[in-house]
């Protein structure tokens, strides 16, 4: 009898530390095909991931049954549920379905004034002083606000110093955003942009020519952390920023909430037409 109550409390615990976590897969509602990279998360909590390049993902629910998860990818309409029905209905929700969204080009108005070539953003190579992923938790994003010269403004190049090269193959993804109270607001590319960063790899340079992005005022550009590797983090080169003009912004995964660090800027650069 003691072994069997033995067993029973063993076996016990271990379905409850399952039943906390939950997996599914993400796909297509057209074409029925696993949809790689959605971010998957409790809304305002740092408590999401990315889905893997099945369209997999596994998140942790317990004690959010008051909070909202939400699905999100460029290209495809957001899904938002709410953590308790979501939950209740787990076996119904083990497959999602995106429906692609129609996405309108923003229409730019081009005058006859000469256009002219530089560079945006600050373009520092220190390997001394930097600022980026501590750790490599799926979803998480960093980045800075990059101000215009003048409007509307070209993005043709992307580029930042890696001051500390990583020993394992990195995939990110490059994200724009408008501002809103100085914070990241909504998306201002309709394409996914990722970044493929190779070991020993020192300097990410990204052509943004034929994604055709044209922003009217400061913006916001971050590198987002999308495939584990083996490796802790990757850093970039950083400088002071007087008065935290240029603070980092980060959020700690999927649909976290956004917030500023300390008084580092990081040095996200681009090239741009203006």
């Amino acid at each position: 009898m003691k072994r069997i109550l033995f067993v029973a409390l063993f076996i016990f615990p271990c379905l409850l530390a399952n039943a906390q976590t939950f997996e599914g897969v993400v796909k297509d509602a057209k074409t029925n095909q696993p949809l790689p990279y959605v971010n998957v998360g409790i809304i305002g909590k740092s408590v999401g991931t990315v889905t893997d390049s099945a369209g997999r993902y596994k998140l942790n629910l317990n004690n959010h049954d008051a909070d909202s998860l939400k699905l999100s990818m460029i290209g495809y309409v957001a899904q938002t549920y709410q953590v308790a029905n979501f939950v209740k209905n787990a076996e119904a929700h083990q497959t999602l379905l995106l429906q692609p969204s129609l996405t309108q080009l923003k229409e730019v108005k081009v005058s006859n004034r000469k256009w002219k070539e530089g560079i945006l953003g600050n373009t520092s190579q220190s390997d001394n002083s930097n600022a980026g992923f501590r750790d490599n938790r799926l979803g998480y994003e960093i980045g800075t606000v990059i101000k215009i010269k003048k409007s509307p403004t070209f993005l043709k190049k992307f580029n930042v110093h890696i001051s500390n090269a990583s020993s394992y193959p990195v995939r990110l993804r490059l994200n724009f955003y408008s501002l809103k109270k100085g914070m990241p607001d909504q998306l201002l590319q309709n394409q996914n942009i990722y970044v493929d960063v190779l070991a020993g790899q020192k300097d990410i340079h990204v052509n943004l020519e034929p994604y055709n992005i044209f922003v009217d005022d400061n913006f916001f550009a971050s590198l987002e952390w999308i495939e584990n590797g083996k490796g802790r983090g990757l850093m970039f080169s950083a400088y002071l920023s007087l008065f935290g003009s240029g603070a980092v912004i980060s959020r700690e995964t999927s649909q976290a909430a956004w917030e500023k660090e300390g008084i580092a800027g990081i040095s996200f650069n681009v090239l741009a037409e203006y």
